[in-house]
């Protein structure tokens, strides 16, 4: 199997960018299941297209000036900078001289991208958005010598190693989300963020599900929350932790458990 055909499936559901934040009141998590299956049978589900129609239209008037920024389809007049992400990326790109590559997994429509760039820190060579196939052919009306959109990750590597692999909340919604963080890193790419992880202390992880408020988008879907151990033993071997951050929000809520969105930023071990 080709790692196209391997990572083509892996890019997680476009619910994730109405709600992959947790912004807003009243999402809940509830259960613990065995499988990935049970998880779905479980969950309402989601309507993909009018997902990615909103977040596309919110993203078009962030485009024209309408709006600062926009983050899972709403609208604001400031830019929301991610600044633990933001430090991470300077940090690299100054390593680099500026000349910085960016896989951005499961990145929509590039709003990590406009982050960047507002915040002023340098151009990068390349800012490559892996993404569903309808976030790509629409994505491509937002594409300029930094930024573009692909399919699949084999396609970026074809073009040469980026430099740093962004996760943001993203990797809670997938199904292996393991499998394919390992698939990334066996290309011995040097530098990876993560952003926004469910994470609790324990030696398993747990798969429940998220039930989003009809006030944000009527919803619910599987998501993980991870072992802090768990995750942290696919960088023992080949990378360093340079730090480790959480939100400024308090613990949030899973079925029996308390958890934090986490992030981390390593280096590859020379």
């Amino acid at each position: 199997m080709t790692l196209r055909a391997a990572l083509k499936d892996f890019v997680p559901p476009a619910i994730v960018r109405i709600v992959r934040r947790f912004s807003g009141r009243g999402i809940r998590f509830e259960g613990n299941f065995p499988t990935w299956r049970d998880a779905q049978q479980a969950s309402g589900g989601y309507d993909h297209e009018e997902i990615v129609r909103r977040v596309y239209e919110s993203e078009c008037k962030v485009m024209s000036g309408e709006a600062a920024d926009e983050r899972d389809s709403a609208l604001f007049d400031t830019v929301q900078f991610s600044i633990p992400v933001m430090a991470a990326l300077a940090r690299i790109a100054c390593m680099l001289n500026g000349r910085l590559r960016v896989l951005d997994f499961g990145g929509a429509f590039g709003g990590m991208y406009r982050q960047y760039r507002a915040f002023g820190l340098p151009e990068v060579l390349s800012w490559n958005v892996v993404e569903q196939p309808e976030f790509v052919r629409l994505g491509r009306a937002f594409e300029n010598k930094e930024l573009r959109f692909f399919t699949s990750f084999e396609e970026v590597v074809t073009g040469g190693l980026p430099d740093v692999l962004l996760l943001s909340s993203v990797m809670q919604y997938l199904e292996n989300p393991f499998e394919v963080l390992r698939k990334i890193l066996a290309t011995g790419v040097s530098h990876v963020v993560i952003d926004r992880t469910p994470i609790f202390d324990a030696e398993h992880d747990l798969l429940t599900v998220q039930r989003v408020p009809a006030a944000i988008y009527k919803a619910s879907y599987p998501c993980w929350i991870f072992s802090r151990a768990s995750l942290l033993r696919n960088f023992e071997q080949n990378y360093r932790m340079v730090a480790a951050f959480t939100d400024s929000a308090n613990p949030w809520q899973g079925p029996g458990v308390k958890f934090d969105l986490a992030g981390f930023m390593f280096d590859r071990k020379i």
